[in-house]
C-alpha cells in the first residue's frame, strides 16, 4: 500500500503544493546574494541570473529574513504599508518549511536534499534526535558539545559566505548571535547581537556608510515567527509583530537606499492550528516501541526510524491510527517525488530521514508522547513545515 497517489492527487486538487524547482525559490534567492560576493560553482536559474543583475546595481546588499512571515500575511496586513508597496513577488520556500531546513539553504545555497538539516529536531546518528538551532539533543536538552559531536559532523555542507568576496556582517538576536548554528551560518564569527529591532538600523547604516568596499549585510529577525506560535497568525501580536518588520524595512530604504538595495524575505509562513487537530502519538499506540529512536521532523512532517522487522506492522498501524490525518511515505518516496529537492538525497540526508515521512494533509499536526518538548509544541498556536500554501509561500521584497 501506497500514499503516493493520494498525495499526487492532493497536488493536482491544489489542496497541498508540489514543490517545483522551477518556480522562484528561496535557494534562488541565496544563490543570487552568492553570485553577487562572487561565489564560484553556484548555478543560477534565469530568475537567480536576473535578481543577481538587480542586486549588483548598488553597491551594498541587506538582506532581512523575517522568520515566519508569510507572503500571505503582508497581503493581509494593511498597516505594512512599505512592504506591500515593495512586493515584488511570492515566492516558494524550502520543503520541509521548517526555520532550521530553510536557514540551512539560505547559507548554503543548497536544496535540504543535499544539506542534511531535515526538521526543527533532525536526526543525529550518535544523539538522536537534535534541536539544530539550538545545539542540544531534544530528549534531555543536553548540549551536543557537551555530548562530544563536532558541528561539521552535524551540518555536512560549509555555507557560501565563507567564501564571498565581499564584507559581510550579522545582526541577530543577542541571546543567539554567539550558538553554535548562527556561528555555523555565518562561517564562523560571532554576529553582532541585537536587544531590539530598533537596533539594527544603525549597525546595518554604521556598516554600509563606513564601508570602503561593497558590503553584505544580514538581518535576522525572529519576531512575526515568535508571535505567531504564541498567539496565532492573524493575532494582534503577530500583526503588531510585521507592522515592526515593516518600520525596519522603511527605514533602511529611507535612509540606504541610494547605497544599498535593500532585499526582504522569509523561511516559511504559518498555518493556524486547533485543539482538535493536535494529535499525539501514545505508548498505547503500540508504535513507540516499533521505532529505533524518537521521531524527527517537526509536527507536520514527522520522520520515523524503524525497527528491523517491524515495517510492515508500522505502516499498518500508523495509518489505522493517523492515516487520515498524515499522508505515510517510505523515505524511497520522498526521494522519488523530490520533495526535499532536486535529484538524489545526499547519504547523510537519507540516513537521517529514517525509513518513513509522515505529511499533514491538512492543518494537522502529530507529537510524541514521551518527548516533553514534543507536547509543549504541540500547544503552539500556529504550526508550519508542511505543505500548505500558507507554509510554502513567502514573500521577496525589494526596495
Amino acid at each position: 500500500m501506497s500514499d503516493v497517489p493520494a498525495l499526487i492527487e492532493a497536488f493536482e486538487e491544489g489542496t497541498l503544493l508540489r514543490p517545483d524547482y522551477g518556480l522562484p525559490n528561496l535557494v534562488d534567492v541565496a544563490r543570487a546574494i552568492g553570485a553577487v560576493g562572487r561565489v564560484p560553482g553556484l548555478e543560477l536559474s534565469p530568475f537567480a541570473s536576473e535578481l543577481a543583475d538587480e542586486l549588483r546595481q548598488r553597491r551594498h546588499v541587506v538582506l532581512v529574513l523575517a522568520d515566519g512571515l508569510g507572503h500571505d500575511m503582508i497581503e493581509r496586513e494593511e498597516a505594512a504599508e512599505t512592504l506591500r508597496a515593495h512586493l515584488r513577488r511570492e515566492l516558494r520556500t524550502v520543503f520541509p518549511s521548517s526555520t532550521a531546513v530553510a536557514l540551512t539553504s539560505l547559507t548554503t545555497g543548497e536544496w535540504p536534499a543535499k544539506h542534511g538539516v531535515t526538521g526543527w529536531w533532525t536526526h543525529i546518528d550518535e544523539v538522536g534526535p537534535t534541536t539544530v538551532l539550538q545545539y542540544r539533543r531534544r530528549s534531555d536538552s543536553q548540549s551536543l558539545s557537551e555530548l562530544g559531536v563536532d558541528p561539521a559532523d552535524v551540518f555536512p555542507v560549509q555555507p557560501f559566505v565563507k567564501r564571498m568576496r565581499r564584507l559581510c556582517h550579522f545582526l541577530m538576536p543577542r541571546d543567539i548571535a554567539g550558538s553554535i548554528y548562527s556561528r555555523y551560518w555565518s562561517g564562523g564569527p560571532a554576529a553582532a547581537g541585537y536587544s531590539s529591532l530598533n537596533d539594527t538600523f544603525e549597525a546595518a547604516r554604521r556598516t554600509v556608510m563606513d564601508a570602503d568596499e561593497p558590503t553584505f549585510v544580514y538581518i535576522y529577525a525572529p519576531h512575526v515567527d515568535a508571535e505567531a506560535h504564541h498567539a496565532g497568525p492573524d493575532s494582534r501580536e503577530a500583526r503588531s509583530a510585521i507592522v515592526a518588520v515593516d518600520r525596519l524595512f522603511a527605514t533602511l530604504a529611507a535612509e540606504l537606499g541610494e547605497e544599498a538595495t535593500i532585499v526582504l524575505t522569509a523561511d516559511h509562513g504559518h498555518t493556524a492550528v486547533t485543539a482538535q487537530q493536535r494529535l499525539l502519538i501514545r505508548d498505547s499506540d503500540g508504535i513507540p516501541g516499533m521505532l529505533e529512536h524518537p521521531p524527527a521532523g517537526d509536527a507536520r512532517v514527522v520522520e520515523f526510524h524503524v525497527r528491523p522487522g517491524r515495517h510492515e506492522e508500522f505502516e499498518a498501524r500508523f495509518r489505522e491510527r493517523f492515516g487520515s490525518a498524515f499522508f505515510l511515505l517510505s523515505t524511497d518516496e520522498v526521494e522519488e517525488l523530490q520533495l526535499l529537492g532536486p535529484g538524489p538525497l545526499a547519504e547523510a540526508t537519507r540516513a537521517r530521514l529514517g525509513d518513513y515521512m509522515a505529511i499533514s494533509r491538512g492543518a494537522q499536526v502529530l507529537g510524541y508522547h514521551p518527548a516533553k518538548a514534543s507536547r509543549d509544541a504541540l500547544q503552539q498556536r500556529s504550526h508550519h513545515a508542511g505543505l500548505l500554501a500558507a507554509e510554502l509561500h513567502i514573500p521577496l521584497v525589494v526596495a
